[in-house]
């Protein structure tokens, strides 16, 4: 055997084998849960675009090994609540990097009142979660104290008082909270996410001035970023205000640019493949379709899917016979899209007539394109 040929292929061999372990990326979660789980052994978890999983309680520990590519959130919930609360509110840990995070969870408290370490972005975030969830408790106290009760249904004279009294309230300690954790971050990854995460709800002149204090770098970030253009998106959504031409790929990978429906009135939805209230739109909104397809009237739906492959699986499923995109671009944030479906109602010179959030029959949208189009 030829020996220079022999160790080429073992250093090649190794080369290779090096570089697919450089590849494979992850970030190791261990928990440590005390208290009675009255047998619910489970732990469930998930991201945007991954299916629920779950991990087992096995004398009062669990692991989980994740795979990392990018900054992401994984949202975590507990059998226990669902089976005693009869009802779960997901957890979102932040995972920024590979490495351990060790979480110890009491199961009767939950994740939010769970104490965790690890790397320095994913403890600040719970830090911060735990604040909120802090003012939320001490908003209820306040709306307690004033007006005696802190939950009545929406029939109840006493409903819009208690919306009021809790919007109002949230909005000044969420922002004082905002305020000294950008402070706090203003030259770290963690400043702008929380701001992506949580800021949306300040007054847009509010938003402004805390991204201001963010540092140049910070403001490049892709969440900071992100906090650019929902602010850009706010104040260019208005109506009347004129939009941007964009250009995204449809399924076959052809370029749209909005640009080539000027002329039309163009209903924009922005929907997401696991958005249900979105597909539950669908049908009606291909009657809707039926009826003005033929009057200078044309719909963008425009998917919203964190990844590619579940807005393409599902697309011969629902069979909208309108062009459809994919937002490969944040698009949305340049809508100032918080919430899904969303859809705006562009006249024929390309001004936003209106916007509307959520989809009702006979909705707002609807209205306008039968006072457009006159009704068959």
């Amino acid at each position: 055997m030829n020996l220079k040929y022999f160790f080429t292929t073992i250093i090649i061999s190794l080369l290779v084998f090096s570089a697919s372990a450089q590849e494979i990326k992850s970030v190791n979660i261990t928990g440590k849960v005390t208290g009675d789980t009255k047998g619910y052994q489970k732990i469930f978890y998930y991201g945007q675009s991954s299916p629920v999983a779950e991990a087992i309680i096995v004398d009062g520990t669990f692991n989980i090994t994740l795979p990392f590519t990018e900054t992401y959130t994984q949202l975590f919930y507990t059998e226990y609540e669902m089976k005693i609360n009869l009802g779960f509110r997901p957890f979102p840990l932040l995972i920024d990097g590979t490495g351990d995070i060790f979480i110890h969870l009491e199961i009767a408290q939950g994740f939010f009142k769970s104490t965790i370490t690890g790397p320095s972005a994913t403890v600040g975030f719970h830090s911060f979660l735990k604040q909120q969830n802090e003012i939320t408790a001490k908003v209820s106290d306040e709306i307690e104290s004033s007006l005696g009760r802190v939950w009545v249904p929406q029939n109840d004279p006493l409903y819009p008082k208690i919306n009021f009294l809790r919007d109002s309230l949230s909005k000044v300690y969420m922002r004082d909270l905002l305020s000294s954790s950008i402070s706090e971050n203003k030259d770290s990854f963690l400043g702008a996410y929380i701001l992506n995460s949580a800021g949306r709800q300040l007054k847009i002149t509010e938003l402004e001035e805390l991204y201001d204090k963010l540092s140049p770098q910070i403001q490049k970030t892709p969440d900071g970023e992100k906090v650019a253009a929902y602010i850009r998106g706010v104040k260019g959504t208005n109506s009347g205000s004129q939009v941007k031409n964009f250009v995204l790929n449809d399924q076959n990978g052809n370029p749209i640019s909005f640009d080539s429906f000027r002329g039309k009135y163009v209903w924009i939805d922005f929907w997401a493949s696991w958005c249900a209230p979105c597909k539950q739109a669908f049908p009606h909104m291909r009657e809707i379709y039926a009826k003005y397809k033929d009057k200078n009237f044309e719909i963008l739906g425009i998917s919203t899917d964190s990844k590619i492959e579940p807005w393409l699986k599902i697309l011969p499923q629902i069979n909208n016979p309108w062009p459809q995109v994919w937002d490969s671009k944040n698009i949305m944030s340049e809508f100032a899209v918080t919430a899904f479906p969303t859809s705006f109602l562009i006249d024929p010179a390309g001004k936003i007539i209106l916007k509307e959030v959520g989809f009702t029959q006979n909705g707002e949208l609807e209205k306008k394109l039968a006072e457009l189009f006159g009704k068959k």
